[in-house]
């Protein structure tokens, strides 16, 4: 099975210690940092579609009579030792993306998570911080600041500008790569993608209307990593 950004397994404790429980609240985290933009996972909330869809690559599994942690085991060898895959491609899952007691807590969340339906509760529905918080990002002084985040989001999925030039930038404070691109009204621009405080940034001469920003790195924009402009 080849996976292009994490894939993870098994259930314990919400909060475990080293050589203890895998810490579920951490492997959360760490999964909608390292592995979300890549992998669609219901419990936590991804939608990638770079790599394959978590609760659908271990449905068979489970309805077969494989158990949770033998998920966890697979996810585990997984993330230790990714499958190759031909150098040309532009999607892979890197070696050491998460490792030690991360690593382990990845792959217990995944394998409690996976195909189990519902929501999660308590501390593991608070986890994560969901990305769009529905305030629209504003031009001021002609410059408007959309930042990405470590899922497939920017801070909002809603802009608005007044006509004229304008400087998108998008800063780019995770590790996972993104970038800002606009389309609409005859306009369309991409910025380079960064990583880790980069900032990628559009200039663009806007009429009124409404456009599209989105990310343009592989899989980001199919999974949800898109939002409306308004310029008037």
């Amino acid at each position: 099975m080849l996976i292009a950004g994490c894939v993870v397994a098994a259930g314990a404790s919400a909060c475990g210690e080293a050589g203890g429980d895998p810490d579920l609240v951490a492997g959360k985290q760490q999964f909608a940092e390292k592995c979300g933009a890549c992998h669609t996972l219901a419990r936590a909330g991804s939608k990638g579609v770079a790599g394959p869809n978590l609760d659908e690559a271990f449905r068979q599994s489970l309805a077969d009579g494989m158990d949770r942690s033998g998920i966890e085991g697979a996810v585990h060898d997984q993330i230790d030792t990714p499958a190759r895959l031909p150098k040309k491609s532009k999607v892979y899952m890197p070696p050491d993306l998460v490792t030690g007691d991360a690593a382990r807590d990845v792959a217990a969340y995944v394998a409690r998570s996976v195909a189990a339906g519902g929501e999660d509760t308590g501390l593991l529905a608070t986890a994560v911080k969901a990305p769009d918080d529905g305030k629209p990002a504003v031009e001021e002084n002609g410059e408007l600041t959309i930042e990405a985040t470590a899922q497939l989001a920017y801070v909002t999925s809603s802009a608005t500008a007044k006509p004229g030039p304008v400087t998108i930038k998008s800063p780019n404070p995770s590790g996972t790569p993104h970038n800002i691109a606009v389309e609409g009204g005859g306009l369309n621009e991409e910025g380079k993608v960064v990583q880790d405080g980069g900032v990628s940034e559009v200039q663009a001469d806007l009429k009124p209307g409404e456009y599209t920003f989105y990310c343009s790195v592989p899989g980001h924009r199919e999974g949800g990593m898109e939002g409306k402009l308004t310029v008037k």
